[in-house]
């Protein structure tokens, strides 16, 4: 115990150091970030898909030709002799609409490649759920249109799988990409390809910096090399192995203790109940038989986090209680339109906190997570008791 008290005490040292360096590196606009800036961080339509096509298109702006998409085929382990980047009639298409959604065809696929005969179908996820039977249906727009063949790849921050829901029960070949590796080092690659080239060159090194910043890979390597230095000491390799073994149990005592905690104290305070769950957590009045008000995610990691109106329990009638003519968006939840589950709306975190974990545990540790939470479900019952909404 002595020995990793010691460690820890090297190590929180060590971290206030690198706040201070931090804030100075703030104070001379080193933190300058466009993308930051103009709000689109985690836009995967808006700024991901479409700048990534735009650096792929041989036709594309930059002025560098197919540079940029040979390397991007090579990162991902496509040869030449099965895609010909050369030729690219189309461009980089994003957001291609392939029919009305049915339960095996259409939707719209993020970004496509063309080369006239093959294809390469890019599934792009930073935040958002897979959709039902989403990979099968690009999957079959691929095999229909491209009988010369296609490639599907699934692009998320951390190269994960696709839920089974989104590749049904078919078994078809698809492979998975990051942005914290393939991404990462395309990137890399398109830097010192666009070399005296500045304009570009500026733009994709802040592009470079949002994807460390999105998938939590922007330490700085000074510091993440004396963490190191402290981490396998001799003297310390078995405390931080004891201390790893907890590391799962530990987070979730953060939240327990200061976002759950403090929101089911905020919950009695104002008269109302509180229940949670895996990923989830709700308040509510006695009277409110249905309806809660939520702080949700779409997956069982933390990864995308938003607050709203919403049911939990299917009990009998509960649907026949709010029809659509009675949704009604409140003004405190834009991000997310109402529908059935959430017929008053909900609306996304903002990016900095919209995904938990341990990149921003200092955010969670000085309550600025539940500080907005709390603020948003007041926001939220300030506007039901103002109109009068129903909530059975």
């Amino acid at each position: 115990m002595e020995t990793t008290k010691k460690m820890l005490e090297s190590i929180s040292k060590l971290y206030e150091q690198e706040k201070k360096v931090e804030e100075k590196k703030r104070e001379e606009g080193e933190f300058f970030n466009v993308f930051n800036t103009i709000g689109l961080r985690t836009e995967e339509v808006r700024l991901h898909s479409a700048f990534i096509a735009e650096l792929l298109n041989p036709k594309g702006s930059h002025g560098l030709s197919q540079r940029f998409l040979q390397a991007f085929l090579e990162v991902i382990g496509v040869q030449d002799d099965y895609f010909d980047y050369r030729r690219c009639p189309c461009g980089i298409i994003t957001e291609r609409w392939i029919g009305p959604k049915t339960e095996i065809e259409g939707g719209q696929i993020d970004i496509i490649i063309e080369d006239g005969k093959h294809a390469i179908i890019i599934e792009n996820k930073i935040y958002a759920g897979d959709q039902t039977n989403q990979m099968l249906r690009y999957n079959n727009y691929g095999r229909k249109k491209f009988p010369d063949g296609y490639k599907l790849m699934y692009l998320t921050l951390d190269g994960h799988e696709p839920d089974k829901c989104s590749v049904g029960n078919a078994k078809f070949d698809y492979k998975t990409i990051s942005y914290g590796n393939e991404i990462a080092e395309w990137l890399e690659k398109c830097y010192t390809i666009s070399e005296g080239k500045p304009l570009v060159q500026s733009v994709i090194k802040q592009y470079c910096e949002l994807v460390k910043q999105i998938t939590n890979t922007d330490m700085d390597t000074t510091y993440k090399n004396n963490l190191m230095s402290i981490m396998l000491a001799p003297e310390n390799v078995t405390a931080v192995g004891e201390v790893l073994q907890l590391q799962d149990e530990w987070f979730s005592r953060v939240l327990d203790e200061y976002i759950w905690k403090p929101l089911e104290s905020f919950a009695k305070s104002i008269g109302m109940r509180f229940g949670k769950s895996d990923g989830a957590a709700w308040i509510y009045r006695e009277e409110w038989q249905y309806y809660k008000l939520f702080i949700w995610t779409d997956s069982n990691c933390c990864r995308d986090m938003y607050v709203g109106v919403s049911w939990y329990e299917d009990k009998p009638g509960r649907k026949n209680l709010i029809f659509k003519k009675d949704w009604h968006q409140l003004n405190c939840l834009t991000s997310l339109e109402p529908n059935e589950e959430w017929p008053y709306g909900r609306e996304y975190l903002p990016d900095d906190i919209r995904g938990w974990g341990y990149f921003n545990i200092d955010k969670i540790v000085n309550k600025e997570v539940f500080n907005y939470i709390k603020k948003k479900f007041e926001e939220m019952i300030s506007e039901i008791d103002e109109l009068q909404l129903r909530m059975p």
